[in-house]
This record gives structure tokens, sequence and C-alpha cells, in this order.
């Protein structure tokens, strides 16, 4: 495809290079940029906490669609969230993931940066179900309210108006 530094793809017949060279050029020490930096800012994770990390994943992938996409839930629904974090948390030992041999395996930074989201995610769900159990509170209070004005006029009802002839 390249022949002294030239891309030969689509070129003309007489060998020469075709136009474009500088934008394929371009493109391709962008991707080889984009490559580096990503392999730069990655921290490997050791096959230790592969499991973890894993399992943070996807705690972290559901509690996001649940807010994104909210609805009415329970506090209940919540408890299996807490509890595998919680069983996460108890794998932790002076703030690090101590690995079988007593060794601190590779990627602790990421794996605690995911632990520290899910925990994040799961107290914005729970200030989200305290402040709509807090408004439907309001709206009960309201309904309440609107009901006793009601019942009173049926009271009056009951009773017969001043100028009726019962209570002559």
């Amino acid at each position: 495809m390249r022949k002294d530094g030239k891309w030969n793809v689509g070129g003309a017949a007489d060998g020469k290079p075709s136009q474009g060279q500088y934008v394929l050029l371009y493109l391709l020490r962008r991707c080889y940029g984009l490559i580096y930096s990503l392999l730069s800012s990655s921290e490997p994770v050791s096959e230790e906490l592969m499991p973890i990390a894993n399992k943070l994943s996807t705690i972290k992938k559901v509690l996001n669609e649940v807010l994104r996409y909210g609805g009415p839930f329970h506090p209940r629904e919540l408890y299996p969230y807490q509890l595998a974090l919680f069983q996460i948390d108890g794998l932790v030992k002076d703030g690090k993931f101590i690995g079988k041999d007593g060794s601190i395996p590779e990627g602790q930074g990421i794996v605690m940066a995911h632990l520290n989201e899910c925990h994040e995610l799961l107290e914005m769900l729970k200030e989200s179900l305290e402040n709509d159990t807090d408004e439907e509170e309001e709206e009960e209070g309201e309904e309440d309210n609107d009901d006793e004005e009601g019942s009173e006029g049926f009271e009056e009802i009951e009773k017969g108006h001043p100028d009726s002839e019962e209570e002559r």
C-alpha cells in the first residue's frame, strides 16, 4: 500500500501517487495518537482483580440505566446493589485490594474508581427516591385537605339548609 513513504492506493497508471496523501497521513497519525493516549492512560487490571472490575462495571451500567430512565421503584429494589457493593467493600483492606498471596495487584486505581462511582450512583438513586416520596407525601397531603374541605359541604347538605321547614 505504501511505497517510498507514499500511498499507492488508487494511483494513476503511471505509478504516481494519487492526491490526498496528506489527508491519509494526517488520519493515520491521528489514529496512532489516539491509540497511544488510550494505552498510556489505561492502567492494566490484574487477573486477580478482573472479576471484581467486571462486577463493578456491570453494577455501574445497571445503576446508570436506572438513574437515566428512572421510574417508580421501591428502596428494596436497590438492596441487591447495596449488598454487592458491601461485599466488594469487604475485600478492601487499608484502602487497597489485597491479593491471595498478600501482594497488591495492579489496577487498584481503576477498580477503586469504579467502586466509588457505584457508591455515588447509589446515593443519587437514594436521594431521588427520597425526593419522590417527599413529593408524593405533599401531594397526598393536598388531596387530604381537598377531601376535608369537600366533606364540610356534604355535612351542610345533610343537615339541610337553614331556611328549610324541618328546623322550624
